[in-house]
C-alpha cells in the first residue's frame, strides 16, 4: 500500500482512502472497467461509495497520467490501469478488452514528423479467440 501511496503523491495526487480504493480495484481489474463498473463494484463493498467519487476521482487519475481512458465502443469509456502506451484488441461479440503487447516506434519516441505525440492509442477490432471457438 505504500508504494501504492508514494506512487500518487509523486504523481501530485493527494493519497486519501477512497482513491487508493479506486486505485487498487483498477489494479486488480483485467477488464478495463467503466466508471460504472467501477462504482458497482466498488458500492457492494463499500455503501458509502458514490458515482461522483468514482467519477471524479478517474478524471484526477486521468489527468495525472496514472490510468488511460479507452473509447473503444462508443458507447462508454472503459479505464485501463497501465498508463504507458500500449494496444488493445476490442471484441465486438463478448466485449472483452484485452491488451496487445507489440512495439510501436512512434509511442516509444513520442514523436512524429517533429510533432510531439503525446498519447497513443491504437485498438484491434474482431473476435477473440475464445468467440471464434463458439
Amino acid at each position: 500500500m505504500e508504494e501504492k501511496i508514494n506512487m500518487l503523491i509523486e504523481k501530485g495526487v493527494v493519497p486519501t482512502t477512497q482513491r487508493l480504493i479506486v486505485f487498487q480495484h483498477l489494479e486488480e481489474s483485467k477488464t478495463h472497467p467503466t466508471a460504472d463498473d467501477i462504482y458497482k463494484a466498488l458500492k457492494r463493498r463499500y455503501p458509502i461509495f458514490s458515482r461522483a467519487t468514482v467519477y471524479n476521482t478517474l478524471f484526477i487519475f486521468k489527468e495525472a497520467g496514472i490510468i488511460q481512458e479507452l473509447t473503444l465502443d462508443k458507447r462508454e469509456i472503459h479505464y485501463d490501469p497501465i498508463p504507458s502506451p500500449h494496444h488493445h484488441f476490442y471484441c465486438k461479440v463478448c466485449k472483452e478488452i484485452l491488451n496487445i503487447a507489440i512495439s510501436c516506434p512512434v509511442a516509444k519516441k513520442r514523436e512524429i514528423n517533429g510533432h510531439k505525440v503525446e498519447d497513443v492509442q491504437s485498438t484491434f477490432y474482431g473476435v477473440c479467440k475464445r468467440c471464434l471457438k463458439h
